[in-house]
């Protein structure tokens, strides 16, 4: 039987078992797969996304990446599922990138396809020699504002007065969509890190429902709250868990969630700081013993602003998976 190769990459780390895990098929050798097998490949490795490295059908882009969740889903969003593909794109040598140990390179420049976006990736690597991805997320949209926090905070397990956050003189007092990428997630800001351990995604329906309310189909809920930063550093740092109905579980990291994130705290921070907030950390995955670190910055563009993240990530297993047969329906 036909077979392809496989790699399950931890994103969002450089320690094997912590961080994302994400399966990576590499399809670039070989005829183009279905849809319904790259669905059935995906339910088979029932991670939170599973990734294909694809051709391009831009003469822009350098790689065309398509991601499914285990419930046939495809997803476009700029987070763990096209950074892992890009590491691994990178550690693999499919671009021409220098990624000796030991040897910091400035970034090389390569753009993905996911959709109908054609995006930046720069690839560059640190000086304990992880392999480091900044990319490029879509423009930042500011979208429907969740206006029952009652039913809202019933769906999670906490209080109504337990959503909303002030940080730094910024009063985070309301659950939003942010996006920037097709990918709808509700932001929910809370009060200490006491009430996101207390969050429960048991009442999976409610949840959904939650959603539905704010037009944040096929998406999740993604409730945050401020944490001290480490090792001294002035970034400001905030930890978040997320659940998406679709997924079913707990997701580790979610960079389409994250991305939004930092928009909304630099526009939250006009007028408030003496210069917006550029930077953030943000920790996720701690809940599932799954630590992730994601790093994003916000940069200034001629029509507004972009948001960028950053990670690396560790190879930990790797392998041969048969092709489904043609005449198998998902």
């Amino acid at each position: 039987m036909a077979t392809l190769r496989y790699y399950i990459i931890d994103v969002f780390t450089s320690t094997a078992y912590q961080g994302n895990p994400l399966a990576v098929v590499d399809t670039t050798t070989t005829p183009p797969l279905t849809n319904t097998q790259m669905k059935l490949i995906s339910r088979q490795f029932n991670l939170s996304e599973t990734t294909f490295i694809c051709p391009p059908t831009s003469t822009k882009a350098t790689w065309r990446l398509r991601s499914f969740l285990p419930n046939g889903e495809e997803v476009f969003g700029a987070g763990h599922n096209s950074l892992g593909a890009w590491w691994w794109i990178a550690h693999s040598g499919l671009v021409d990138v220098d990624v000796t140990l030991g040897t910091p390179q400035s970034g090389r420049i390569y753009h993905q396809q996911l959709g109908d976006n054609i995006l930046p990736v720069e690839i560059s690597q640190s000086n304990l020699g992880d392999i480091i991805i900044s990319m490029r997320q879509g423009p930042p949209q500011f979208l429907n504002k969740h206006t029952n926090p009652g039913s809202l905070s019933r769906s999670l397990g906490i209080k109504e007065s337990d959503i909303g956050l002030k940080y730094a003189g910024i009063e985070l007092n309301e659950a939003r969509v942010v996006t920037t990428s097709p990918a709808r997630h509700l932001l929910v800001p809370v009060r200490d890190m006491g009430v996101l351990r207390n969050v429960s995604f048991a009442d999976k329906d409610g949840i959904a429902k939650e959603l539905a309310s704010t037009s944040s189909y096929n998406s999740g809920v993604y409730v945050f709250t401020s944490v001290p930063s480490e090792d001294g550093s002035t970034v400001p740092r905030f930890e978040a868990r997320f659940f998406s109905p679709g997924m079913g579980m707990e997701d580790p990291a979610t960079g389409s969630a994250a991305g939004p994130l930092a928009a909304y705290m630099w526009a939250k921070s006009a007028g408030t700081l003496g210069d917006k907030m550029t930077q953030i950390e943000v920790l996720q995955g701690v809940q599932t013993g799954r630590r992730c670190l994601m790093k994003l910055r916000v940069e200034v563009v001629e029509d507004g602003f972009a948001i960028l993240i950053s990670g690396t990530g560790v190879l930990v297993a790797d392998g041969n998976i048969v092709i489904p047969s043609l005449d198998v329906s998902f």
